[in-house]
C-alpha cells in the first residue's frame, strides 16, 4: 500500500512539473510574439514617418512649356520600361526639333510622344505603337476610360506617326548624340578615391551629380556644351553643394578636373553649372 501511494504522489508531482514547464514555455512564447509584434509596429511607424509624401501628379494639359513636355517624356518612358539613356535621347530629339523651327504651331505632347517612339527604335527597344498610345494618352488624360479602337484612337495614332516623320526630317535623319553618361561613370570611378569619405559621403555626392545630369536634360542648353564638360560640371556642382574637401588636390595649383580633360577652362565650367542651376527655375516660369 505504501509503495502504491508513493508512486501515485510521484506521478502527480511529475505531471504538475510538466504542466508548469508547459505554462512557462507558452508564456515565454507569447511574450516573444508580443515583443516581435511591438517591434514590427514600431518599424512600420518609423518607416511611415521617414516616407516622403508623394508628389502630386502633373496635369500636363494645363501646361504648354517644353520643360513640362520633357517631364512628360520621362514619365511615359519610365511607365514603358525604357532605359534611362533611351529616354534621354528622346529628350534630346525633342530639344533639337524645337531648335530647328521658327514658329511653334505643333502640339508639344504629340512631338514628345513621337520622339519617345523614335528613341525606342534607335536604341533597339521594342515598344509597340499600341502600348505607346495607351501610356501617352492616359498620362495626358488620367481619369479617362480606356481608349477604344475608334476615331479618337486613330487620330491620336496618326498624330504620333506624322510627328515622328516630321522629327526625322528636321533632324536630317541624324539620330546620333554623344551623351554625357558615356563619360560620367568613368570620371566618377577615377575621381572617387581622391574624394573618398569613410562615412560614405562621396557616394551621396556622386548620386547628386547624377541627379543634376538627369535634370539638365529638361533644358535645351544640354545641346550647347560638350558632353565631357557637362559630366565634369555636374560632378563639380555636387562637390561644391556638399563641400567635400580633398586632401590631395590643391585648387590653387591645379583643379581636379584638368587631370581628366585639358580643354575645360574655369569660365566654361561656371557657365555650365549656372545653366544646370537655371534649369530648376524653368519649372517656376512654366505657363
Amino acid at each position: 500500500m505504501g509503495k502504491t501511494k508513493l508512486s501515485k504522489v510521484k506521478s502527480i508531482t511529475k505531471s504538475k512539473n510538466k504542466s508548469h514547464k508547459q505554462k512557462v514555455k507558452s508564456h515565454k512564447k507569447n511574450k516573444s510574439i508580443s515583443k516581435n509584434k511591438h517591434r514590427t509596429k514600431l518599424r512600420s511607424e518609423s518607416q511611415d514617418k521617414l516616407q516622403k509624401p508623394e508628389a502630386p501628379l502633373t496635369n500636363y494639359l494645363a501646361y504648354k512649356s517644353n520643360y513640362i513636355a520633357v517631364r512628360y517624356i520621362f514619365e511615359c518612358g519610365i511607365k514603358l520600361g525604357l532605359k534611362h539613356i533611351t529616354i534621354c535621347s528622346a529628350a534630346v530629339y525633342f530639344h533639337k526639333f524645337y531648335e530647328n523651327i521658327d514658329e511653334n504651331p505643333y502640339d508639344n505632347y504629340s512631338i514628345a510622344s513621337a520622339t519617345l517612339y523614335l528613341a525606342s527604335k534607335v536604341h533597339d527597344e521594342t515598344v509597340k505603337l499600341r502600348d505607346l498610345i495607351n501610356v501617352t494618352y492616359h498620362t495626358l488624360h488620367r481619369d479617362a476610360a480606356p481608349i477604344r479602337l475608334a476615331e479618337d484612337y486613330w487620330n491620336f495614332r496618326d498624330s504620333i506617326v506624322h510627328a515622328e516623320m516630321l522629327t526625322m526630317r528636321l533632324l536630317q535623319f541624324d539620330t546620333t548624340f554623344d551623351h554625357p553618361h558615356n563619360y560620367f561613370l568613368h570620371y566618377v570611378q577615377t575621381v572617387r578615391p581622391v574624394f573618398y569619405s569613410k562615412h560614405g559621403k562621396d557616394i551621396i555626392v556622386f548620386k547628386k551629380a547624377y541627379d543634376f545630369l538627369h535634370d539638365f536634360y529638361h533644358s535645351s542648353d544640354i545641346l550647347k556644351y560638350k558632353p565631357q564638360h557637362i559630366a565634369i560640371a555636374c560632378m563639380e556642382l555636387a562637390i561644391k553643394v556638399y563641400g567635400i574637401p580633398s586632401q590631395i588636390i590643391d585648387y590653387e595649383v591645379q583643379p581636379w578636373y584638368q587631370a581628366l580633360i585639358e580643354d575645360l577652362d574655369k569660365d566654361t565650367l561656371w557657365n555650365i553649372m549656372a545653366a544646370i542651376m537655371d534649369t530648376y527655375d524653368l519649372e517656376l516660369t512654366t505657363d
